[in-house]
């Protein structure tokens, strides 16, 4: 007895301790619901706030209350008095009459006294929208579907001009609430899908294109999209079960692009049995006394190569033809690679034939490449020659496709040929003038070592030579020894030019790229300076003289000197003149800096940089304290910023300089404006012309000025008393 009252007992304990758990755990989940109406609703306050200081002017008016909780209590409805209704009559006549701001008065008024009717927001926003006020129009339509939530159709004239203004998380929460309104409109679920990918969310994207297939089962588009984006996602099991369950709900007639799909992405998870029973089985279903399409017997021979059974994959690809190759190009590609890898080189050669003879699918160079390997593996070196020489012209920055060519050149005695095959293709006086690339093919280490080889075992020394002190330099440097380095270009230097063959110019300019990395900028001025002096007119050398010269605490004297020769010598030589004006810049000499940019100028009027330069010289002369004219020099100054605006193509970077000028002299309306334009600006990340080996100090949205315009607007909506509004800016565009 006493055993079955400790277990009853017992029992008893753990129901109570599972009830106590299961109130905590509602409270718990009550609590977080609280919580997040409670930031939906500071959300939508802060919201109300903005577009209240956009519709009324800055700073929010006073209110007697805030929003109120959505919907309205139980059995109630507020009625509207017959005043109110009465001056709304009026309001809409007056609007009806052309009598704008007549409406605007008695519309405001109405607001004052009693805040919470849409009505009086809608009508105030059809004013609005008559005016042309597009801004104060659609912050009247926002409020009025706040406070009538269950009509959709405000919420379709909101977000339309949300997304254009670029203010995508309003645009996601107005089609939200829209589609929480209107949940059978597959329209503003398309819209709400297209945000969702155009934000990186692919899964939520996914799932409201799933909705819409639940709408509408026969939306195939909806369908395959939505499984592309669960497959985009990493949700690609999800892709698959609405893909199948489309097949289960149609068991006699299927869309051929949804069976295809189902195929393409269990070959993309590997699941080549499964994949296999779905072509089979729609072969049996669909396709019963008729031809399986060639794609679904494509993609079963893509299976059965991947499990080993290369005879049966064979036998399905013979259907392949050379009239159908253009259409499955892809597929064919990826089976001749698939047979490659199997070292099944005569079979793979029979499909890359067949897309080289071709003429509409398109060949970068890979195709031959191919073919030359799968040649040379079957010991056909002549065709294989043949194919590298032709994938060369294409893929001509491919260094193991040329080592390798020089390499069988080289067993066949063609020495010369491989030295022309390992050499740059240019004038060595001009290779690095003319070249654009960043890294050509010529300067490869594995080039320079093989034709170090090839040197060494013909007894050719200076050729040798020539390619050794290049490499001895580059290990010197990636190993830090600066001075080491330094110490051999010098000497070259001081050696003179006819002492060497002008292929040391490599050198040279791996002498130029040395001060980026040292603490002493003075040791390697020479280097440098004999850069500019053979390339006057090169950017990237000036850049990289520029970016030496800056790192001096006083003007170096071979410095001025190099400045005034050069400048002489050549008198349309602008980045010169430029330098100097950077340099009076920094010392606060701006009549001088603005006099070299207008030299500058005169030589090249349509440059934006110069054209900005310009502008912020006669901007920062405006604001010292002797000029006279100085509303004169500020017009002048804004000139020439507008022109850069013009000449960069309403860049993010020349609006920013603008909304910076306006800031600096005062203007701030008008700087207010310009950074809104910023804002509403996207910029890519761009490449510092002539800095490629610092690519990987620069993070991600180094190019991008919309925070900083952001707390500089920031700044002047607090000045001005809009608080609010500051707050706002800061969160959307200053928060991680």
């Amino acid at each position: 007895m006493e055993d079955e009252e400790c277990l009853e007992y017992e029992a008893l304990a753990e129901r109570k301790r599972k009830a106590a758990l299961q109130n905590h755990n509602d409270c718990t989940e009550g609590e977080a619901k609280k919580k997040k109406m409670a930031m939906e609703s500071q959300d939508n306050g802060d919201e109300r706030r903005r577009f209240e200081a956009i519709i009324f002017g800055f700073g929010s008016r006073k209110r007697s209350r805030e929003l109120k909780k959505r919907g309205r209590p139980e059995g109630s409805k507020k009625k509207v008095c017959p005043e109110i209704r009465r001056m709304l009559g009026d309001a809409s006549l007056h609007y009806a009459l052309g009598r704008y701001e007549e409406a605007i008065s008695v519309l405001h008024e109405v607001i004052r006294l009693e805040e919470e009717l849409p009505n009086s927001y809608h009508i105030l926003g059809l004013v609005h929208d008559a005016l042309g006020n597009t801004a104060k129009a659609m912050g009247c339509y926002w409020l009025a579907a706040c406070y009538k939530q269950k009509d959709s159709s405000l919420w379709k004239l909101v977000f339309p001009w949300l997304i254009e203004q670029g203010d995508t998380t309003w645009a996601m929460s107005c089609l939200s609430e829209a589609v929480k309104a209107d949940p059978n409109d597959i329209k503003l679920k398309f819209h709400l899908a297209s945000l969702y990918v155009e934000l990186g969310n692919y899964q939520r994207a996914a799932d409201v294109y799933r909705q819409m297939v639940q709408l509408c089962p026969e939306n195939i588009e909806a369908l395959k999209m939505g499984a592309k984006l669960y497959q985009k996602s990493g949700q690609i099991e999800s892709s698959v079960d609405i893909l199948e369950d489309y097949l289960k709900g149609h068991p006699t007639e299927a869309d051929f692009g949804v069976i295809d799909l189902l195929a393409s992405m269990l070959v993309q998870m590997n699941a080549y049995d499964r994949a296999l029973k779905h072509i089979e089985l729609v072969d049996l279903v669909y396709y019963s006394g008729k031809e399986l399409p060639l794609a679904l017997k494509i993609k079963a021979g893509i299976c059965h190569i991947q499990l080993g059974n290369t005879d049966k994959a064979e036998i399905l690809l013979t259907a392949i033809h050379w009239e159908n190759v253009s259409d499955h190009a892809e597929s064919i590609n990826e089976i001749a690679d698939l047979f490659k890898n199997r070292e099944l080189y005569s079979t793979a050669l029979k499909y890359y034939h067949m897309l080289e003879a071709n003429a509409g699918v398109h060949n970068d160079g890979c195709l031959h490449l191919k073919i030359a390997k799968c040649s040379l593996a079957l010991k056909e070196r002549e065709k294989a020659i043949i194919y590298f020489y032709k994938a060369l012209q294409t893929l001509e920055d491919n260094i193991d496709a040329r080592l390798t060519l020089a390499s069988l050149l080289l067993e066949d005695a063609k020495d010369e040929e491989a030295i022309s095959l390992l050499t740059s293709p240019m004038s060595l006086e001009n290779k690095y003038v003319n070249s654009d690339k960043t890294h050509p093919w010529w300067l490869n280490i594995r080039i320079k070592i093989k034709l170090c080889r090839i040197y060494k075992a013909k007894g050719m020394i200076e050729g040798f030579v020539d390619m050794l002190l290049p490499l001895l330099c580059k290990t010197l440097t990636s190993l830090h020894r600066y001075e080491d380095a330094i110490k051999i270009i010098n000497l070259i230097l001081k050696l003179g030019y006819g002492k060497f063959p002008v292929e040391k110019e490599e050198l040279y300019f791996l002498g130029a790229q040395i001060p980026c990395n040292t603490t002493d900028p003075k040791l390697w001025f020479d280097g440098v300076r004999f850069m500019v002096q053979l390339h006057p007119h090169r950017l990237t050398t000036w850049n990289r003289y520029y970016k030496l010269v800056s790192r001096f605490e006083k003007i170096f004297s071979k410095h001025g000197k190099l400045l005034r020769n050069v400048r002489a010598k050549y008198r349309d030589c602008v980045p010169p003149i430029i330098i100097s004006g950077h340099q009076f810049t920094m010392i606060s000499h701006h009549q001088d800096a603005a006099r070299e940019y207008l030299e500058a100028y005169k030589l090249l009027p349509e440059n934006p940089l110069i054209n900005l330069c310009v502008g912020t010289a006669l901007i920062n002369l405006a604001l010292g304290v002797r000029l006279q004219n100085k509303h004169q020099c500020v017009a002048q100054g804004l000139a020439f910023l507008y022109n850069n605006l013009r000449l960069a193509e309403n860049s993010q970077e020349a609006l920013y300089n603008i909304a910076r000028a306006y800031h600096h002299v005062g203007l701030v309306s008008l700087a207010a404006s310009y950074y809104e334009k910023v804002l509403a600006t996207y910029q890519k990340d761009c490449i510092i012309p002539g800095f490629p080996d610092h690519m990987e100090d620069w993070k991600p949205g180094h190019s991008d000025l919309r925070r900083e315009a952001a707390y500089n607007l920031h700044l002047i909506y607090k000045k001005s008393g809009a608080v609010d509004l500051a707050r706002q800016v800061l969160r959307d565009h200053c928060t991680f």
